[in-house]
């Protein structure tokens, strides 16, 4: 093994049946170093942290972390590094304290000993702590997370996309603590579906199909593959003003206890538009969605979905709109178009039209050869395709989408995002959330929520000249943290 590296890969094969993960994968990492892994969905990713993690084993080739080999020294790795899957792992019935504390005791130590790598996150996270993991937001979880993979102060530091679902600011945060502990010397590998993230490492490698297909700093790679991983911006005519409302709120309130999730909003959206609810984690954005969504009770004010009032006509709204939620929540057991065709009975699409509609929504989300596989066997970005055309094959009026391309790469982000296109030309109307400021410029209009409110409401052009803003990320850095 090279002194230099403190990871060292070589000629690494991995098969799942016929399927070939990975293929003759050769690279290393210096110790201190940030190593990014980027490539499209079903690239391999995934399956080399778990092979670098010692949770797979290859089939050919060798791996070495900290100079201990991944299939005889396991142990010895595992007590070296910290690892943080993309599935958030840790126990949801356990407070955030708890999880810590169980973390830090299985590796032989306490929280107290290592509160000084960690605080930078902790604190963010301190005021939650008697709070059960499951019920915090998709930010604060990640942040949980990456406190208990550093609760032991590990050589290594395994992340995959470990920002998925978490705010443009908190990442920036994110990768500035990154940063911090790679001039500590911790070794840092990270993947990540975000291009401004892959610039902040020292060297990139961009993996597809099973094969690494370069290695070089942030430019090289980005400009080599700039077609998959830098794709054009999609271009939308505005659509023709229809009049009518699709929601209408006004005065909106909920409350658990004490704590005022949404504080008063108010808002309408107009059939046809694709609307954007943006804000940070924990700003009340999805409290709102499943108000409107008929999934929860109103505290005050007043909603309308289609016409239908959400205190009182919560079924009705279910029928007639469709969701697709941040959590992926089909069955993953049944095969793709099982799926399909279990929820357009749900949907009450007629039995007569169910094979058609299958049929035609499986070449519209670019699946039909998928279409006899079990869904635990798609890449992410292959079931948030399936989980939009379920959310979409009842031809519902209105859809909402909730954070419908975490953790997805730039180029299946951009093909999602036609697919919106395409269903809003035949008059469908989108609610999105989502926390990739490129999509935000895909909206008509866009709200922004700050602390249960909505500070902003317009176009993105008009919230950029109203905030004197180059993009949407600088909008949203100002309205969020106020910088």
């Amino acid at each position: 093994m090279d002194m230099e590296s403190i990871i060292e890969v070589n000629h690494i094969t991995k098969h799942y049946g016929v399927t070939e993960a990975l293929s003759d994968v050769s690279f290393h990492v210096k110790r201190g170093e940030i190593f990014g892994l980027i490539g499209p969905d079903g690239a391999g990713k995934t399956t080399l942290f778990r092979i670098i993690a010692t949770l797979v084993s290859a089939e050919k080739g060798t791996a070495y972390v900290c100079g201990f080999d991944t299939e005889k020294e396991y142990k010895a790795i595992r007590k070296r590094t910290g690892y943080m899957p993309g599935k958030f792992s840790l126990y949801q019935d356990l407070t955030v304290e708890e999880n810590l504390n169980f973390f830090a005791t299985l590796f032989g130590t306490s929280v107290a000993a290592h509160r000084e790598l960690i605080n930078d996150i902790y604190r963010q996270i301190e005021p939650f702590r008697k709070r059960r993991a499951g019920a915090l937001s998709g930010g604060m979880k990640q942040k949980l997370a990456l406190c208990c993979a550093l609760v032991h102060s590990p050589e290594v530091l395994l992340l995959d996309e470990p920002t998925t679902g978490v705010d443009p600011v908190s990442r920036r945060e994110f990768w500035t603590i990154l940063e911090r502990l790679s001039k500590q010397g911790i070794t840092i590998v990270v993947s990540t579906p975000f291009m401004d993230e892959a610039s902040m490492c020292h060297r990139i490698a961009f993996i597809h199909e099973g094969h690494i297909r370069g290695i070089g700093t942030p430019p090289e790679i980005l400009e080599r593959f700039k077609e998959i991983l830098c794709p054009p911006k999609l271009e939308r005519n505005p659509p023709a003003a229809e009049n009518q409302l699709a929601i209408s709120v006004k005065g909106l309130v909920k409350r658990f206890g004490t704590f005022t999730a949404v504080d008063g909003i108010s808002f309408e959206v107009e059939r046809g538009e694709v609307f954007g609810f943006l804000g940070a984690n924990g700003a009340g954005k999805t409290t709102a969605m499943r108000i409107l969504c008929g999934l929860s009770i109103p505290s005050g004010g007043e909603a309308k979905v289609l016409g239908f009032d959400v205190r009182t006509q919560s079924e009705k709204i279910k029928k007639n709109i469709g969701y697709m939620s941040q959590k992926f929540s089909l069955y993953e057991d049944l095969k793709v178009w099982e799926n399909m065709r279990l929820f357009a009975g749900i949907y009450g699409v007629p039995s007569n039209e169910i094979a058609s509609r299958i049929e035609t929504m499986l070449h519209s989300i670019g699946l039909y050869e998928e279409r006899d596989t079990l869904v635990r066997k798609l890449p992410p970005g292959w079931k948030q395709r399936l989980a939009f055309g379920v959310a979409v094959i009842h031809n519902p009026h209105l859809v909402f989408l909730d954070e419908p391309t975490g953790g997805v790469d730039p180029a299946t982000r951009r093909q999602f995002w036609e697919l919106i296109y395409q269903a809003s030309a035949r008059g469908i109307t989108f609610f999105v959330t989502t926390h990739c400021m490129d999509e935000a410029e895909y909206c008509d209009r866009i709200s922004m929520m700050v602390d249960g409110r909505i500070r902003a409401i317009g176009t993105p052009d008009e919230l950029k000249n109203q905030f004197e803003a180059k993009d949407m990320d600088e909008v949203f850095r100002k309205l969020a943290r106020g910088f």
